[in-house]
This record gives C-alpha cells, sequence and structure tokens, in this order.
C-alpha cells in the first residue's frame, strides 16, 4: 500500500515573491481595500474603518525597511527549507492541498471539495496582472506563480482512486480531467459588515489561465521548477456560502489519509497544504491556535477553530486544517521552521506566513 512519507504546509502569498522594497509599495493597494475581515468577530472593513478600529499597539508597530528586510529573509528561509526537504525526501507523488481563486472556478460552477485527475496540468506564465501596482512588482508576482510553462504530471490513478474512497465514504467530491482554454467569471465575497453583509462581486475577463496559484506555487517554489507528479484536491475555502467548515475540512483530510493508505501501490507520498495563515487582516491569536494544534495532534482543537476567524483569505488556514487530519494517525510529527506575522500597514493588513513540515 502507499505510504505517506511527508508533510508540508506553506503559504503562498504574493509578497512572498517580493523583497522588501516592493513589500512597501505593494501596501499601499490595502489603502482601497473595502473587504477587510477584522478578527475576532470577523466583520468586514474598510481600510479606514480598520485603522480606528485596531489597538493603538497594532497601528503603532515598527513597519519600517529594516523590519521588512529581516521578515523577508525568514520568509524565504523557510521556503528553502521546505524546498530543500522535498528534494531530500523525494516522493514519488505530491498531493496538494489549495483552493482556487477567480481562476478556475466561478459562481457558474464552485464546488466545494473537487479533484483533477487528468493525465496532465500546464503551467502558463501569466500575461495578466494588477494595472494599478508598480510594474516591476507586477512582474514579480506573475513569476512567483510560475515563469516557465510546463506540463505537470499528474498522478491520475491515485486521483481515480481518491475520487471513489471520497464518494464511499460521504465526500460527494466533484471532479474534472481536462481545462478549458481560457477561464473568467464572476466571484461574490459575502463577508459579515456590521450593517449587513457585504456583497463585493469581482468580475475577470476570460483568460489563459493554467494551474492555479496555491498549486503553481509549490511548483515554482518548492520543485524548483522541476515537474514532480502532483495529484491536486481543491478546497472552496474562500467564497460563502458552500465553503466547507472548519470541522469538515478536517474530516476531509481524514479520508484523504484513509484513501491514499489504501491505495494499492508502493509509491511514497508527500501532502503539501498551500495558503494561509491568516490574512489580508493578521490574527496571530489565530494563527497560533492552529499551529499549537497541529503540533500537539490535538483533533479536537483543530475543528473548534472559531469558523468568524476564518473569513476572507484567512480561510486557506483551511488547507493546514485538513493536512492535521491527514496526518493525525500518522508518526510524524511537526516542526514549525519559520511564522512570521508581517504587519505591512498600521491598519494591521499583512499575513501570518508559515513554513512547516512533518517527517
Amino acid at each position: 500500500m502507499a505510504k505517506i512519507v511527508l508533510g508540508i504546509a506553506t503559504s503562498h502569498s504574493p509578497m512572498l515573491a517580493l523583497n522588501a522594497d516592493q513589500w512597501r509599495r505593494y501596501a499601499i493597494g490595502d489603502l482601497k481595500h473595502t473587504g477587510l475581515v477584522y478578527p475576532p468577530a470577523g466583520i468586514s472593513m474598510t481600510y479606514d474603518e480598520g485603522l480606528a478600529f485596531v489597538s493603538d499597539e497594532l497601528r503603532n508597530r515598527d513597519i519600517s525597511d529594516e523590519v521588512f528586510e529581516k521578515q523577508v529573509a525568514q520568509c524565504q528561509r523557510g521556503i528553502a527549507e521546505l524546498a530543500k526537504t522535498i528534494e531530500e525526501v523525494n516522493p514519488d507523488v505530491t498531493v496538494i492541498i489549495s483552493d482556487d481563486q477567480d481562476e478556475w472556478f466561478y459562481e457558474d460552477n464552485m464546488p466545494t471539495f473537487s479533484i483533477f485527475w487528468g493525465d496532465s496540468v500546464p503551467i502558463r506564465p501569466r500575461a495578466d496582472g494588477d494595472s494599478e501596482r508598480d510594474a516591476d512588482v507586477t512582474k514579480s508576482i506573475i513569476d512567483g506563480y510560475g515563469d516557465v510553462a510546463m506540463d505537470i504530471p499528474v498522478q491520475k490513478d491515485l486521483g481515480r482512486h481518491v475520487i471513489d474512497h471520497m464518494i464511499q465514504n460521504d465526500f460527494d467530491v466533484s471532479h474534472f480531467t481536462y481545462i478549458k482554454e481560457s477561464y473568467g467569471g464572476k466571484v461574490g465575497r459575502r463577508y459579515m459588515r456590521e450593517d449587513g453583509e457585504l456583497d463585493l462581486v469581482r468580475e475577470s475577463p476570460p483568460k489563459n489561465q493554467g494551474l492555479p496559484h496555491g498549486y503553481a506555487f509549490v511548483v515554482k517554489r518548492l520543485f524548483n521548477n522541476q515537474p514532480r507528479p502532483i495529484l491536486p484536491i481543491f478546497e472552496n475555502t474562500c467564497y460563502p456560502p458552500n465553503q466547507p467548515t472548519v470541522k469538515r475540512s478536517y474530516k476531509f483530510g481524514e479520508e484523504i489519509r484513509k484513501a491514499i493508505e489504501s491505495w494499492d501501490s508502493d509509491l511514497t507520498v508527500a501532502v503539501v497544504a498551500s495558503g494561509g495563515m491568516s490574512h489580508f487582516v493578521v490574527d496571530e491569536e489565530m494563527d497560533w491556535m492552529v499551529l499549537d494544534a497541529l503540533k500537539a495532534k490535538d483533533a479536537e482543537a483543530l475543528q473548534l477553530i472559531p469558523r468568524e476567524r476564518l473569513y476572507s483569505a484567512a480561510s486557506e488556514t483551511q488547507n493546514w486544517i485538513a493536512l492535521g487530519g491527514v496526518l493525525q494517525d500518522t508518526d510524524l510529527e511537526m516542526e514549525l521552521v519559520e511564522y512570521v506575522p508581517v504587519y505591512r500597514t498600521p491598519a494591521a493588513t499583512g499575513g501570518g506566513w508559515g513554513f512547516a513540515r512533518w517527517q
């Protein structure tokens, strides 16, 4: 039977492709953000509302160039260490649990869970970018999610087995085996505000979209642009109303482990959670709730992470929680390689960038 030999969890923020000077210029975009979600109640605010909401301690944090330089170095060390670990362990297959953000899934079809099991999947360097950002920042972000066109082999036999296992065990996953030439559509960000529900709809024009960024980041940064067999597994963490609950993400991870271990193969498997932790507003308390529970293999604590702490992009932390379910009953133990809470503005915008491995 197949054996899980490695677990990896990594943030995949655009900031991880930028230098300290670019961080400062990237952060200017936060001032126009209208859907920032603030802990602990998970209330959506504009930047100005958030600036008035946060404590004096957060407003007055040191966000100097010197701090950014140190944090950039910490993040790059974390990524390099995880890449080194994958190279040393050299698993036969890497299962990647992540999410889609306006790339392949839109409101014409937004599955809660989905598995791609075609023969291969392309990475297509992006031609689009944010015209409001500086050109060098945009280019660095685009390159950070895949700067070389390539086909990534998919372990389709494992994919079919995982799908069959999930259906037999009460997880109604969707599946797909090929992608279209272009993707586009509308996605709504329906987060809570004090005066009701935010209804912020973003429309993406059709674009030639390859492997979504949460997966392409793993290929670019952890595989060092060297194709390895993967299996992409999707959770809709970001977009209400059909997000999985925190408990459901954990249970999904448990079934992924059972599916892998019941696969009639002698191949070795790594499982990577890509995305998170807290962002676009830093929530160190929530991040440490998750990290401590993962370290302790505390299944109950992981399933009880408050839902209101996981709105907006912080919801990608559910990929880490799913990984906790995968690794709970294995003999692999967690090592936190780096955790870097990056406050990029006085309104506490930024993220908790984390890098961990289980061996």
